[in-house]
């Protein structure tokens, strides 16, 4: 499976590293262009194709959009996230059901109700989000970050994080049942109200001396 997604991979560039031309602004260009999302005079558009992308695409994959605002929005069943940068975008009510997503970045974004079930999760960073009322379940979501999340009241069972990294996150309220925790960091976490029912959190790091 993760030979096949590789191939995939491979046809598929990393977004854009060159910085907004707008003085002072230090995000990447949206697509290639001049401008990042939130300085791009076509800012509504973007949002409109990308959301259009989400929604029905293929693929979505070589893009930097962060700091966008996304709501009430359901990925078509089989969407594939590669190479792509959501970065400090805010996600409510949305919908990442059965949803491939691979080296991409998400992290310090606001995700509020939405769901992840089913989902395939490599190399992935949701460091620095916060995560509440959201439900990750019945997923693979490997080597990837979540380092420094906020997760309140969430269910994020039935999941396998082999070798995840939630250290220095804090975690409230969140069941982490029957989840394969092996290799996974939870070094520095505060972690208050949460279950680990039928998982391996022997297999885990909780201490800095692990």
């Amino acid at each position: 499976m993760l030979t096949n997604i590789l191939k995939v991979y491979e046809h598929f560039l990393m977004f854009s590293l060159t910085r907004c031309k707008e003085p002072n602004c230090t995000a990447y260009t949206f697509s290639g262009g001049d401008y990042c999302y939130h300085h791009s005079p076509d800012r509504k558009k973007i949002k409109e194709n990308v959301v259009a992308a989400l929604c029905s695409g293929p693929c979505v994959n070589d893009i930097s959009i962060a700091s966008a605002d996304f709501r009430n929005i359901k990925l078509r069943k089989g969407q594939r996230i590669i190479g792509a940068n959501f970065s400090f975008c805010v996600f409510d009510n949305c919908i990442f059901d059965d949803t491939l997503i691979l080296s991409s970045f998400f992290d310090f974004c606001l995700f509020t109700k939405c769901s992840f079930i089913h989902i395939d999760g490599r190399y992935a960073v949701f460091s620095g989000s916060t995560f509440a009322d959201c439900t990750i379940n019945d997923s693979v979501i490997i080597h990837s970050n979540f380092m420094g999340i906020e997760a309140e009241e969430c269910d994020f069972s039935g999941n396998d994080f082999y070798y995840s990294n939630f250290s220095l996150s804090r975690i409230v309220g969140t069941s982490l049942d029957d989840c394969n925790l092996k290799r996974t960091s939870f070094r520095s976490a505060i972690t208050k109200g949460v279950t680990f029912r039928y998982s391996n959190p022997e297999e885990a790091y909780f201490r800095k001396e692990d």
